[in-house]
Order: C-alpha cells, then sequence, then structure tokens
C-alpha cells in the first residue's frame, strides 16, 4: 500500500503532500499551473506531462493497484490516471477546491475541501458523497491511520479534526500549531501536523493529546513525511530546506538544502527523502546520509503533491 505523508503525505495511504511505498517505486508530482502529472523512473528518467488532469491539482495519492488520483483545486473535481496512464480527467466531482487526498485499505478515496470545509469519499466504482464530513475551517491536509479513521489539518482553526470509518466528526479534535498544513501518521497512532505559521511541528497521540509545538523547524513548513524508523521530515517553504526530527524529538532544522520553495515531501522504501519544489519546479533527493541532488529530476511548472509507488 501506498504510505503517507502530505502537502500532504507518512503512514499509511497518501494524504496528498507525499507518500511512501515499496517495490517499483515511480515517483509521480502534480504541476498546478499546467493540469498535469510527471512521472519520475527509480532512474531519474522523467516524464514531465506524463497525465493532463483537472484544473489545478494539488495533492495526489496511489492505491493499491498503481491507480493515480489527483485532488484538482481549480476544478473541484478528482482524476484516475491507470498504471498505463489511461486519464478520466474528471473521475468524480466533490466539494469545492479540494487539496489533500488520501485513500484508505479499501480503496475508498477522500478529498479535503478547502473552499467548502469538508471531506468528501469516493467509492472504489466512483461513487459520491460530496459532503461525507463537515470539519474544521479552510481543511488542507488529510490523513488516514491503520483502523480507517480520517484526520484532517484545518488551517483556518490550528486543529485537526478526526473522523471515524462510519463518518462520525470530531470537528476539534485536537488544537496544533498556528496553519497547519501537512499532516502525517506513524506506526504506533501518533499523528504530526507540519505549521506554516509557527514554523512548527505538532505531535498528537491516539488518545488526542497534543503537544501543540514538539518541534522546532524551518520557515513555513508545508509537507511533512515518516520514515521507516520513525524520523520525521518536514518540507520548509519558506527556507528551501528539510527538517529532520528523531523519534526524541531532536530536531537538525536544516538537515538539507533543497529546491526553491518545497511544498511536498515523500519518502521511498530505501529512506530517500523526495521534494517537489514550488518554485523551483524540481525534485530533490536526499539519501539517508543527507547526501542532496538538489535538482535531481525537472517536472512539470509549481509542483505541489509528490507520491510514490
Amino acid at each position: 500500500m501506498p504510505t503517507l505523508i502530505t502537502i500532504g503525505s507518512v503512514s499509511a495511504r497518501a494524504y496528498g503532500f507525499g507518500a511512501a511505498r515499496k517495490n517499483v517505486q515511480n515517483i509521480y508530482t502534480t504541476s498546478s499551473f499546467y493540469g498535469t502529472v510527471a512521472k519520475i523512473t527509480p532512474a531519474g528518467v522523467v516524464t514531465i506531462a506524463w497525465a493532463t488532469v483537472g484544473g489545478s491539482p494539488q495533492g495526489i495519492a496511489i492505491d493499491s493497484s498503481g491507480n493515480v488520483y489527483t485532488a484538482n483545486f481549480g476544478a473541484s473535481s478528482v482524476s484516475k490516471i491507470t498504471p498505463a496512464g489511461v486519464v478520466t480527467a474528471t473521475w468524480a466531482t466533490v466539494g469545492t477546491a479540494p487539496n489533500g487526498i488520501a485513500i484508505d485499505s479499501s480503496g475508498n478515496v477522500y478529498t479535503v475541501n478547502y473552499a467548502a470545509g469538508t471531506v468528501s469519499k469516493i467509492t472504489p466504482a466512483g461513487v459520491v458523497t460530496i459532503a461525507w464530513a463537515t470539519v474544521g475551517g479552510s481543511p488542507n491536509g488529510i490523513a488516514i491511520d491503520s483502523s480507517g479513521n480520517v484526520y484532517t489539518t484545518n488551517t483556518g482553526g490550528n486543529t485537526v479534526s478526526k473522523i471515524t470509518p462510519a463518518g462520525v466528526v470530531t470537528a476539534t479534535w485536537a488544537t496544533v500549531g498556528s496553519g497547519p498544513y501537512g499532516i502525517a501518521i506513524d506506526s504506533s497512532g501518533n499523528v504530526y501536523t507540519a505549521n506554516s505559521n509557527t514554523n512548527t511541528a505538532s505531535k498528537i497521540t491516539p488518545a488526542g493529546v497534543a503537544t501543540a509545538t514538539w518541534a522546532t523547524v524551518g520557515a513555513n513548513p508545508y509537507g511533512i513525511a515518516i520514515d521507516s524508523s520513525g524520523n520525521v521530515y518536514t518540507a520548509n517553504y519558506g527556507a528551501s530546506t528539510v527538517s529532520k526530527i528523531t523519534p526524541a524529538g531532536v530536531v537538525t532544522i536544516a538537515w538539507a538544502t533543497v529546491g526553491l520553495s518545497p511544498k511536498g515531501i515523500a519518502i521511498d522504501s530505501s529512506g530517500n527523502v523526495y521534494t517537489a519544489n514550488y518554485s523551483a519546479s524540481t525534485v530533490s533527493k536526499i539519501t539517508p546520509a543527507g547526501v542532496v541532488t538538489i535538482a535531481w529530476a525537472t517536472v512539470g511548472l509549481s509542483p505541489q503533491g509528490i507520491a510514490i509507488y
């Protein structure tokens, strides 16, 4: 299954701003300017416009069969692309201005709709519940835990919402740092947010106990991801860096310098970290030892979401 982390991707089922997966490990990014998806092979071979999708795609997620889905902020839709690259540009119509996207273990797709303050749910057959759940104000990131609970970061309220698989909503499940954007979940069920206004990461236990300033990171963190050892990484849009936080909370604020204005972040099964660099239209690659290739791949203009399968 794709591992979640975020602009969204992480712990299971990519939320949109980052994701990890074993085996083949092609990398996909959304180009919000061109309305396309780029594909990069493990060798770094790039197809910049691999698929044309709906307007202003942001988050991206991949199901267990390798189908790619994008949350199209400008079109209020979800696009679906098969592994062969066959595109259904408007696979589903969802709430207004979807940003993050995630997939559960049954193949249901969820979008977090920034302007509507809702979460949409789409079954594998494409049946849509546009307002499946109403969450906090201006939601951006979305993640799903191993029990199927859905979490959103609500930038307008500085909160995290929790929705059970049955659709029961706790709109203010936890209060976190200001401007939460990306969200990720570790293997123990702890939830982490990247807070773009306070330059911090928050940590919330499965019981909902929040440490609003768990770690101080680089300027304007957007994406957040977790590796298999439990290390947390943030993509710092304002600093063009990646921060690394150990499970004990030890922070290296400028662990790596990457391309200009990173938003999405993802980690492969070997522990390599990748960022989607919005202002540079590139992907950076960082090895587990911290060796950086700043312009590892050139992708479509204004990349935001990144996922690995």
